[in-house]
């Protein structure tokens, strides 16, 4: 053989085999990867495919009312623990009547016009009227307290002194303290020609319901 044939022979195997070698260590080709972000430089995640979502199920139809329609059962009662109720306010005790009396004068080393005693006590009714109603749910119907006092002259005014409850339906000693208290803001007449005058006066108390008994 020539030595050209022999270097053919050797040439072109050697350059199959590398050709061959060359293909089968090709690089993998890389995945697709997202785009990048035009604004931010980074690669856009790609969406995730969309869920499969259960088919809508049909709501349930409420069965036909009976004819003649029963009427709907009333709500429960709000309750209190097991067993009780809501409880139910209590109505405003009715007002209460305090008719004007007639003062009556005991013992006096002066005098004093009733009439001018009268309209005195009168500005302190409505305080009188409170004292009663703290205790009226105790004591139902017309109530009575009488209570005595003594007017002594100081200057234009009539110095309240020496008050005491005389008879009393009302046994309860915050309200007779609170009827006497009651009196201390009363701006009586002195006494004309000074001295001292005593005084009863009976307070009588006449709930709503019994004004017109």
């Amino acid at each position: 053989m020539s030595g050209r044939s022999i270097l053919l022979g050797v040439l072109i195997p050697f350059v199959v085999l590398c050709a061959l070698a060359l293909w089968l260590t090709r690089p993998t080709p890389p995945s697709s990867a997202p785009e990048p972000d035009a604004s931010t430089g980074l690669p856009t995640p790609s969406s995730p495919a969309p869920a499969r979502t259960a088919p809508p199920q049909p709501s349930p139809v409420a069965p036909p009312s009976p004819p003649g329609g029963t009427p709907p059962s009333p709500p429960p009662s709000r309750t209190f623990g097991e067993g009780s109720t809501l409880p139910s306010r209590s109505p405003p005790p009715p007002p209460v009547t305090i008719p004007e009396a007639e003062p009556r004068q005991e013992t006096s080393t002066g005098t004093v016009d009733k009439e001018d005693v009268r309209r005195a006590i009168q500005t302190v009714v409505p305080l009188m009227r409170q004292c009663f109603q703290d205790v009226a749910e105790r004591y139902a119907g017309p109530q009575s307290v009488t209570l005595r006092f003594t007017l002594e002259g100081q200057g234009l005014t009539g110095h309240f002194r020496d008050g005491e409850v005389v008879e009393t339906t009302i046994q309860d000693p915050f309200a007779l303290s609170c009827f006497l208290d009651s009196l201390l803001d009363v701006r009586f007449p002195a006494p004309r020609g000074g001295g001292r005058v005593t005084i009863t006066y009976p307070f009588r108390f006449i709930p709503g319901a019994d004004a017109g008994r």
